[in-house]
């Protein structure tokens, strides 16, 4: 299991069925927004919509009144304006898009990318005066800027006007620019907090054309700020979902030669292209661009119209991508052996290096954030400064985390879950305890891994081939509408078999007399914990897949484990947290609270000493359990037994021994705190 607790609403099928009728849904897709708390047709109807009315109008955004005004004024002067763009997918889109628009307005634009590995994150003088020298008058940065209190007052002194539109969160102080375009900042009304640096560069352009002209911009512009939007991890929901939405149709067109060329070459096929598709297709050879060095070749193939030099450009990134995974796997490798070393048991990763690239330092992050499920902060050291990324983790604010840290550090700027920083390798040491410290007294809110389901599949019809086919409803799926995860229990696994040179595994399983083909990426065999003949319960994704013709109902597995295991792990919690004086809900306990004659049948098994005492939980629970018996109720026996003195348990991991007490005389079971807690939850 990769996580501790699989979560899923409970599911009125009664109120489903009466909204699916009412709304014209299919019952999958009726079940699936019903769990998600869209509980009424208006309400299901209304998040389906792709009605233009959900774009939120732009001169709410606090700012934009101003930035306008000075936009309007660069047109009609014919000034010569720069877009300060970001090297990420979100930034490099964001330029494109208002190059491009200011373009079409009979502007001079100059475009400025940092270069990630010498200039890193953000502004820098030198490139103000550089702008400056080239005769550029008024500076509008796009996905950066909001933290840039010192270098908005440099470009001042210099004679450059700054527009700041940005997306992340601010600085109590904000810089002095003609105006600063951020939804998040706290004077800002605008309700819409999660749009990306590409979202709010759209919604200035449509605040300078006006809303009548809505149409036209996103004929022209919506498949960067779908691209931008799903690759920086933005909510698919409100008007998100609607960019996103009309973005990915329009990458479907193949209208821009340079995404068309990028589907070729990375092997998609733009005619089914979805938000996942773009995130795990276009975004990482885009990013490849900036992470190793030259993100104008990500912007000169979102602009180019000519078709030679997109495929030309398009295959450079794809190159450039191989070299970041193979750069990338290095670091993994690296960084894993430097824990080993210094026997690392838990708590913030804070590692640094000089031999580290730091262009795939985020990606690498993230990685071993899934893997100990801790916040990581990964530092490149060049000249005794350590330039890196940070990935947080649920319940735990890494902002406000890298802000108790500021004196320490020389910049950093992001969001609660990811962000960059630099740091003099001086200041190292203080700043990992320092932050550690910070971790230790604002621990992460998440009491446990949590797996947040749907719900639990307990009708086969709701994945035949036509329900599953109606899931297209729900896309763009992505964060804030992730694409539908269900749970399978109590089902036999009949097969395991490889694939992709054993990286991948692809499954059969048998659940109400019918098999169920399934593929469970990134996970091996010898690690799936589970062989075939056991009795596992599936956290998954139901899809079409078509081979040879045929398309069949295929399960993409999201996490595996063996239903005893499940079970037992949920009655484990539960006794901890009776024990601890925690109370939980009559649903939590209802399913495993045993009954008197569950006692005695287990008791009359273990006093005649034929049952198997020893061995892997799931193993020796069900040699104890009769047929139709849960596991939790078993085990839950089984403490109660050991509380009382009739018998002792020893557990450790997957495994469970079984003492019996050759002394044992009569007890009263209500004498058992376990049991008493059990039975007063349920009452």
């Amino acid at each position: 299991m990769k996580w501790d607790v699989w979560n899923a609403a409970q599911i009125d099928e009664t109120e489903v069925a009466a909204c699916r009728g009412e709304a014209g849904l299919s019952a999958l897709v009726a079940t699936v927004l019903w769990a998600r708390g869209v509980r009424s047709a208006k309400e299901m109807l209304d998040f389906l919509s792709d009605d233009l009315e959900t774009i939120q109008d732009p001169m709410e955004l606090a700012g934009m009144a101003e930035g306008i005004a000075r936009i309007r004024q660069a047109i009609q002067e014919r000034e010569k304006v720069a877009i300060y763009g970001d090297y990420d997918v979100d930034g490099i889109t964001a330029t494109a898009l208002l190059a491009d628009y200011l373009g079409t307005k009979g502007l001079d634009c100059a475009v400025y990318i940092p270069d990630r590995l010498g200039e890193g994150y953000g502004l820098n003088l030198g490139a103000l005066q550089s702008l400056k020298e080239q005769g550029v008058t008024l500076v509008i940065t796009v996905d950066c800027g909001v933290t840039a209190i010192d270098e908005v007052l440099a470009a001042r002194d210099l004679g450059l006007d700054m527009i700041i539109t940005d997306h992340h969160q601010c600085y109590e102080e904000l810089p002095a620019a003609v105006a600063v375009i951020d939804p998040q900042r706290p004077d800002c009304m605008y309700t819409e907090k999660g749009l990306s640096g590409v979202g709010v560069a759209f919604q200035c352009i449509l605040a300078v054309e006006g809303a009548e002209h809505i149409e036209t911009l996103l004929d022209r512009y919506a498949d960067l700020v779908a691209v931008g939007t799903i690759a920086d991890v933005m909510e698919l929901c409100g008007q998100n979902r609607l960019l996103v939405s009309r973005g990915v149709e329009a990458l479907k067109k193949g209208k821009r030669p340079g995404f068309a060329a990028l589907l070729k070459e990375a092997g998609i096929d733009n005619k089914t292209i979805s938000a996942s598709g773009v995130g795990y297709g276009l975004g990482p050879r885009l990013n490849a661009a900036g992470r190793m060095g030259d993100a104008m070749a990500a912007y000169a193939l979102l602009t180019t119209e000519d078709k030679a030099e997109a495929e030309a450009l398009a295959q450079e990134l794809c190159e450039l991508n191989q070299k970041r995974q193979k750069i990338e796997q290095e670091i993994t490798e690296a960084a894993l052996h430097m824990l080993e070393e210094e026997d690392y048991t838990g708590g913030p990763i804070v590692l640094a290096s000089e031999n580290w690239h730091k262009g795939v330092l985020g990606i690498v992050s993230a990685r071993l954030m899934e893997r100990y499920r801790e916040p990581v902060i990964l530092l490149s050291v060049e000249g005794g400064v350590g330039r890196g990324s940070c990935r947080g983790i649920p319940g735990f604010d890494l902002f406000a985390a890298l802000t108790a840290c500021e004196s320490l550090l020389e910049t950093f700027g992001g969001h609660q879950q990811a962000a960059g920083l630099t740091v003099s390798m001086e200041a190292f040491g203080k700043f990992k305890e320092t932050f550690r410290a910070y971790y230790e007294t604002h621990p992460p809110t998440a009491d446990a891994n949590i797996l947040q389901a749907d719900f639990i599949l307990t009708d086969p019809n709701l994945i035949s081939l036509d329900q599953v086919n109606s899931l297209e409803r729900l896309e763009p799926c992505g964060k804030g509408n992730p694409s539908p995860l269900l749970i399978l229990e109590g089902a036999k696994l009949l097969k395991v078999q490889p694939i992709g040179g054993g990286k991948h595994v692809k499954l059969q399983v048998e659940k109400w007399g019918k098999g169920f083909d399934c593929v469970y990426f990134g996970m091996e065999a010898s690690a799936l914990g589970a062989v075939e003949g056991d009795t596992i319960d599936l956290a998954f994704t139901p899809q079409c897949n078509s081979f040879r013709g045929r398309t069949t109902v295929q399960f993409l597995i999201r996490d595996i484990a063996r239903t005893a295991r499940r079970e037992t792990e949920h009655a484990r919690r539960i006794c901890s947290s009776l024990l601890d004086g925690t109370v939980p809900t009559a649903a939590e306990v209802k399913s495993i609270t045993p009954a008197r004659e569950d006692f005695v049948r287990l008791w009359r098994r273990l006093s005649q000493g034929t049952a198997k005492l020893q061995g892997r939980i799931d193993q020796v629970l069900d040699d104890l359990a009769p047929s139709g018996t849960s596991w939790g109720k078993t085990y839950l026996c089984l403490r109660v037994f050991d509380e009382l003195g009739l018998a002792h348990l020893e557990e450790q991991a997957d495994l469970l021994q079984i003492e019996v007490s050759q002394q044992a005389e009569k007890v009263d079971l209500a004498a058992s705190r376990v049991l008493s807690a059990l039975t007063g939850a349920t009452e």
